[in-house]
């Protein structure tokens, strides 16, 4: 998303998405879809990674965010401190919902697909 709109098409694309794609009445796009957009444009502002304004929106916004402090893949090495704590968690999730934003939680599978447990047990 560091390129400008141009160059992914993406006012064409949105154009042809809200004016005749089978899903135009339904649709929610964000504001990633080129340089300079963000937190300007789109259904929802996702803004940046970890994007929580920590106060009210006048426009839908999203926190995209990570249980890894600094990954959004699977780091082998990773450390148990390097992840956030339940309580971490659950605060990022209560000021972005309390604010009127969507949580989006990532977390890294394995290169072959697995959860491991430190993320299991974030998210039960």
């Amino acid at each position: 998303w560091d390129a400008p709109d141009t160059y992914w098409n993406s006012t064409e694309f949105l154009t042809w998405l809200y004016n005749k794609s089978p899903v135009k009445d339904t649709v929610v796009v964000n504001d990633r879809w080129g340089n300079g957009c963000h937190c300007q444009h789109g259904g929802y502002y996702s803004c940046n990674d970890r994007f929580n304004p920590r106060k009210l929106q006048n426009h839908k916004w999203e926190n995209a965010m990570t249980i890894d402090k600094y990954s959004w893949g699977f780091r082998r090495e990773a450390t148990l401190d390097e992840y956030l704590s339940i309580e971490e968690i659950l605060e990022e999730f209560v000021t972005t919902v309390s604010c009127g934003g969507n949580m989006l939680m990532n977390v890294g599978p394995t290169h072959d697909g697995r959860i491991v447990p430190v993320f299991e047990e974030r998210l039960l």
